[in-house]
């Protein structure tokens, strides 16, 4: 098969999908549709070549998505500009979905969006300065930030860590996906559990990177907690839920996760594979 592009669309409630392309103001011309992003991602590996596709993934709740697959998707499918057209989302579901590399967010009034221009104004902004491949091996930087406890914050610092880990090349499922989902995940165990989510309490993040390993310290003022009071997700009744699932991901995606005082501190390290082993 071969693509120059293509406009996928994915949807687990076909019917519902209908209904919300009826009411948007336009619609582009669909390659084809699925129910499931693996039934995506299954005719996507028999590509020949694919520069550059648009994937519309409609649900009735942003918690709904099948956030594993997606994460997979956008590993193994970098050129993919994925939107999300939702009946309403959650602002953890939202962060994390951007985390993820989810390029738009739509939601209600349906009759207010143009699918058509926003995958026309999707395709990524060109630099106006040129990169000197070698600059960053030369360098290491280190930054400090101190946040209420707000979840808007948190995609801002992703931001910026994604960027510093392009700059200082890192691979891209890295930069675009592992590290800022570990990051986001870290920061938000903080806000919403150390800290209850009180925004009178303050969550300090340090950041360290170099061209051969990313490091990351969060410290919230919380109570703490006890490790081994956090349940494996991947056994017994933890499989069926939705939430506890975050030291489980952080571990699977960083080179090394450690809990200190007390489960106040976390301390998160991943070594640039492009580089082999970090010194």
């Amino acid at each position: 098969m071969r693509s120059e592009r293509a406009v996928f669309a994915v949807a687990g409630e076909p019917d519902y999908l209908e209904q919300v392309f009826s009411r948007c103001a336009d619609v582009p011309d669909i390659s084809a549709r699925y129910q499931t992003l693996e039934e995506l991602r299954a005719v996507l590996g028999q590509f020949e070549r694919l520069q550059l596709a648009f994937v519309l993934l409609v649900s009735r709740r942003g918690s709904d998505l099948d956030i594993p697959t997606l994460r997979a998707v956008r590993l193994e499918f970098p050129q993919l500009v994925i939107i999300t057209v939702l009946g309403e989302c959650d602002q953890q579901s939202a962060l994390r979905l951007q985390s993820i590399g989810v390029h738009g967010i739509l939601l209600p009034p349906f009759d207010r969006i143009s699918l058509v221009r926003e995958i026309a104004t999707a395709v990524p902004n060109v630099p106006n300065f040129k990169r000197h491949p070698g600059l960053m091996r030369r360098a290491s930087l280190r930054m400090d930030f101190v946040i209420p406890s707000d979840l808007t914050y948190v995609i801002g610092i992703n931001y910026h860590i994604s960027n510093l880990l392009k700059e200082f090349g890192y691979p891209p499922q890295d930069t675009r996906v592992n590290i800022p989902l570990a990051c986001d995940e870290a920061i938000t165990n903080a806000i919403v559990h150390g800290n209850d989510s009180d925004p009178t309490r303050l969550v300090n993040i340090q950041i360290y990177i170099s061209s051969n390993r990313f490091r990351m310290r969060v410290r919230d003022e919380g109570k703490g907690f006890k490790l081994e009071d956090v349940s494996n997700p991947t056994q017994g009744e933890a499989l069926m839920r939705a939430s506890g699932r975050g030291v489980y991901l952080m571990r699977n995606i960083m080179d090394s996760v450690e809990f200190k005082d007390g489960g106040r501190v976390v301390e998160l390290e991943k070594k640039n594979g492009a580089n082999g082993n970090g010194h």
